[in-house]
């Protein structure tokens, strides 16, 4: 997904500063859909399903849409550039090596079966 930026940050910069951030901002939504979705109803992204990795509740069930959105609203907080070491700090010490969306989401990515 993120090969998505490469065009929109093109775009955007051909268009002015007012075209940089409608692509900025439809690249966002777009990338948050994205993991909404594919994530809520599958349980992977493109990306997951290649790695074999799947997300889904720790008791073996599937990824709800809700749990989809939790997680993936704070992919925007991890990638901050201050708040990814919370993350990396998450990831260390949880069993499952959960980031801070999976515990508040109450999911965690897993080797598909």
């Amino acid at each position: 997904m993120g090969l998505i930026w490469i065009p929109v940050i093109v775009a955007g910069t051909a268009l002015g500063d007012i075209g940089f951030l409608v692509f900025t901002l439809a690249g966002l939504v777009a990338t948050l859909i994205y993991g909404f979705l594919l994530e809520g109803l599958y349980g992977y992204t493109p990306g997951k399903y290649l790695l074999g990795l799947v997300v889904i509740k720790p008791d073996g069930s599937n990824c709800t849409i809700g749990a989809s959105i939790l997680r993936n609203l704070l992919w925007i907080v991890d990638a901050l550039p201050t708040f990814n070491l919370i993350a990396m700090v998450s990831i260390l010490l949880t069993d499952d090596n959960q980031r801070v969306g999976d515990l508040v989401a109450d999911t965690v990515v897993v080797k598909q079966q």
